[in-house]
């Protein structure tokens, strides 16, 4: 929340500030990934939370309906919870450029050489 905050108030100084515009564009992208991520951290934690509230809260429910209900909303809400770990690379993918472009760079030039590499080891004739 905290960061969230202070994303907010950069981008509104972004517009008052003489700096290149290479660096404001990247300020932008920063900022806007801070703030898409203190977005998804809220959308993906908060049922997470309410979820095990509500469980510790119900504790002594006997009716076996109700429990397999809760067990299943807190499967989803589970589910829901962990995408919050894979969603930082979607969310750089998707905003930044620079992220991008290095992304394809080391996908490219560094992963696929190196791949080729070990093909061509792997195909060479040992002398009986």
């Amino acid at each position: 929340v905290v960061f969230g905050i202070l994303a907010y108030r950069n981008i509104r100084q972004i517009a008052y500030r003489t700096v290149p515009i290479v660096r404001r564009e990247l300020d932008t992208q920063l900022t806007t990934m801070i703030f898409i991520q203190v977005l998804i951290n809220f959308l993906t934690n908060v049922p997470s939370v309410t979820m095990s509230v509500i469980l510790n809260a119900t504790t002594y429910i006997n009716n076996a309906a109700v429990l397999e209900i809760l067990q299943f909303i807190n499967t989803i809400t589970l589910m829901i919870f962990y995408t919050y770990f894979g969603s930082s690379f979607y969310i750089y993918m998707c905003v930044s450029e620079r992220f991008r472009r290095q992304f394809v760079y080391v996908m490219t030039k560094i992963y696929f050489k190196r791949w080729q590499q070990q093909l061509a080891v792997n195909n060479q004739v040992v002398p009986t």
